[in-house]
């Protein structure tokens, strides 16, 4: 794909040499001399020093043959302005605004615009890390071993001894709409389930991904 990023602030420059690194053709604009030589003798894309809603530049880069564009930069006003001029103009396929102000994703959505928020990307990656209402540790067994109760979060189609076979641990209970019943083998565990296992420190944060937590992209 031939994409075009507005900004080379840490978000437009990783960016940048992220999918150029993946096979895409870069071209990335900003008004900062310094921030464009910032990208190093790696980075194999194009840079553009100028004002990012500059025509002769947006020309210059080649928008009328992006596939995409990407408004990346850390100024809400260049990046709607940048994407209402891809848009309407010259009609790229495929255009991305990152949000920097949160107070202002009214006026993206009524323009249409599909963005990005880096911001609360962050918030729920940390959200993610933190102790979740989903999981109770019961007991500790010993420094490997513990018993814990797992409310699952996630739609999978999976059994028992599926679980039981990927994460090496031993489901002792399971409760459904509020009743707890000694598990088959055979038992599905649906979304809304509590499980009660024995599992290793090595692989139980592997299951609680598995079953409790969303991945935000």
């Amino acid at each position: 794909m031939y994409i075009i990023i507005i900004g080379c602030g840490r978000l437009g420059s990783n960016l940048a040499k992220g999918l150029s690194d993946d096979g895409n053709d870069i071209c990335i604009i900003d008004r900062d001399g310094d921030k464009l030589n910032g990208l190093g003798s790696g980075f194999n894309g194009r840079r553009i020093k100028g004002i990012e809603f500059d025509s002769d530049k947006l020309l210059e880069a080649g928008i009328k043959k992006a596939d995409a564009l990407i408004a990346a930069s850390p100024d809400d006003n260049i990046n709607i302005t940048v994407s209402l001029i891809a848009d309407k103009i010259y009609m790229v396929p495929k255009i991305i605004a990152r949000i920097n102000d949160p107070d202002k994703s009214y006026f993206y959505n009524k323009l249409g615009i599909s963005t990005i928020n880096p911001i609360q990307y962050e918030i729920e990656i940390l959200k993610n890390q933190l102790p979740s209402e989903s999981l109770e540790i019961i007991s500790t067994l010993d420094n490997n071993y513990g018993i814990i109760e797992l409310l699952v979060g996630k739609e999978k189609d999976v059994t028992v001894v599926n679980i039981e076979d990927k994460f090496h641990c031993i489901i002792s209970g399971l409760m459904k709409d509020g009743a707890v019943s000694l598990p088959k083998k055979d038992d599905r565990i649906n979304k809304g389930d509590r499980i009660f296992c024995t599992v290793h420190k090595n692989d139980k944060e592997k299951l609680i991904n598995y079953l409790c937590k969303e991945v935000f992209l």
